[in-house]
């Protein structure tokens, strides 16, 4: 099973990157999170968060793979499903799956390069509980945004 999962996680991640010549965004979380995603343009986007304020063996990331339903003039709303792991730890590195649901607002209409970002996100914990984690943030994309 070990094997397994980080063999989706790998093609995942690798399946996120190949056609990344687009539009890329990067998202600063309140709570020491850093998301680096893909063009929101089409209707499958991926993001690759880092969990940082940790110590190298401990730091989370996660990888995103979310659905963008179509974007509205004042928000925009995704979701996902997701990996979480640490992968500089030794033995199992997976942590959790997660899905998560993120709604972009853009405070201002002629720059909406801008935007503020929230995430609600259910996190099925390997061998343990769920737990319900929110992020707020703010995100910049590089590039043209499709109105």
């Amino acid at each position: 099973m070990k094997k397994l999962m980080r063999l989706f996680a790998v093609t995942v991640f690798m399946a996120m990157f190949v056609n990344s010549y687009s539009q890329i965004g990067v998202t600063s979380y309140l709570n020491y999170t850093l998301g680096i995603n893909t063009s929101q343009n089409k209707v499958i986007s991926g993001e690759l968060k880092t969990f940082a304020n940790r110590t190298i063996d401990n730091l989370l990331m996660e990888v995103d793979i979310f659905y963008n339903f179509k974007p509205r003039t004042y928000h925009r709303f995704s979701v996902g499903v997701g990996l979480n792991a640490t992968p500089f730890i030794g033995g199992d590195i997976m942590n959790a799956i997660t899905i998560p649901a993120q709604l972009e607002i853009y405070p201002l209409q002629n720059f909406k390069k801008l935007s503020f970002l929230f995430e609600l996100t259910p996190e099925f914990v390997i061998e343990s509980d769920v737990n319900l984690r929110s992020l707020l943030g703010i995100r910049y994309t590089f590039g043209e945004l499709k109105e």
